[in-house]
């Protein structure tokens, strides 16, 4: 029983939860770095490192700094990650003035972003109807429209808009003015920072979703049999690295845990993938003709040795390949 007048905490916050969702925000990448994955709102090429409470290195959106390899040894792109557990993108958030203070200053610093190639993202747990709706819409408005007049004319037509987007624009503006010494940014001006503006949504905050499912089994392609030890690990590895604001490359992680991710293996093809007539069920691909092969026999479905028509077909195809 609680003392008269005593409010109960949030059981998220005091138990830590928001360390335990920005931990768990950071490993993710983590594993798509280790996997060959790709960061979201950026151009599909490797992810080279991933730097953690940036401020040491003068960024002020710090929770994460993830790099990615440009072609030919060139530096590739950037996502600079704000991790907040719960916020509304409303006038009134003072956790949301803060995010946009630290983009807006990262965004004017030439030397940390580059302005036509790297992204900001705000990443968040629960998002309201309004916010994953409305806002992530205005944010896709802005970035395929031709100019900012075209973009402006858009948000303000009754018929094609609405009220809600012209208020989560309007909180935008807002915040953009108090982060820019509470002077007026011109439309091209505001239009150019939502063009390079994300909002993502992860429920890493739950055991139960849908983010950690696909993580699991992105690491189950390599090791079917420790999934949730190895995911526990790099969780750990990346709270080591944060509380140091360290940078994590692939070549400072423990070696038992690289060795996980050396190798992917493609297990047991199902018997409906078997190649015909085939007295065993084929085991482990490791090599691109048998992939090749298990391809063609799935497109395929069956065919006749004894007919030349058939074997005609299936010379056809593996040519293709």
């Amino acid at each position: 029983m609680t003392s008269k007048g005593k409010k109960l905490s949030n059981p998220f916050s005091t138990g830590g939860g928001g360390g335990h969702f920005e931990s768990h925000v950071q490993a993710s990448f983590v594993a798509l770095m280790l996997t060959g994955g790709y960061a979201p709102c950026l151009p599909c090429r490797p992810i080279s490192k991933i730097k953690l409470q940036g401020k040491f290195s003068g960024y002020s959106t710090d929770d994460l700094i993830v790099f990615t390899q440009g072609v030919d040894g060139a530096d590739g792109h950037k996502l600079l990650g704000q991790v907040k557990h719960f916020i509304t993108i409303t006038d009134g958030d003072a956790v949301f003035g803060e995010v946009i203070q630290s983009a807006w200053s990262d965004f004017n610093n030439e030397e940390l972003f580059n302005k036509r190639s790297d992204v900001i993202a705000l990443i968040t747990g629960p998002l309201s109807a309004t916010d994953t709706g409305d806002v992530r819409t205005i944010l896709d408005w802005a970035r395929h429209a031709e100019n900012s007049k075209e973009f402006f004319e858009k948000v303000e037509l009754a018929h094609f808009s609405s009220a809600t987007k012209r208020a989560k624009l309007q909180a935008f503006k807002l915040h953009l003015k108090a982060a820019n010494n509470d002077v007026d940014l011109t439309q091209e001006e505001i239009f150019e920072f939502l063009c390079r503006f994300h909002l993502l949504g992860y429920d890493l905050d739950i055991k139960a979703g849908v983010t950690l499912a696909l993580l699991h089994s992105l690491i189950g392609l390599y090791s079917t049999d420790n999934v949730e030890s190895t995911w526990a690990r790099l969780v750990g590895e990346v709270q080591s690295a944060n509380q140091n604001a360290g940078t994590i490359f692939v070549d400072n992680l423990p070696e038992d845990l690289l060795l996980i991710f050396r190798q992917r293996k493609i297990e047991e093809i199902p018997p409906s993938l078997a190649v015909p007539r085939s007295p065993k069920p084929v085991a482990l691909v490791q090599d691109h003709e048998q992939l090749v092969s298990l391809t063609v026999a799935a497109l395929l479905g069956g065919w006749n040795e004894s007919n030349e028509c058939d074997l005609e077909m299936v010379r056809g195809l593996v040519d293709g390949f």
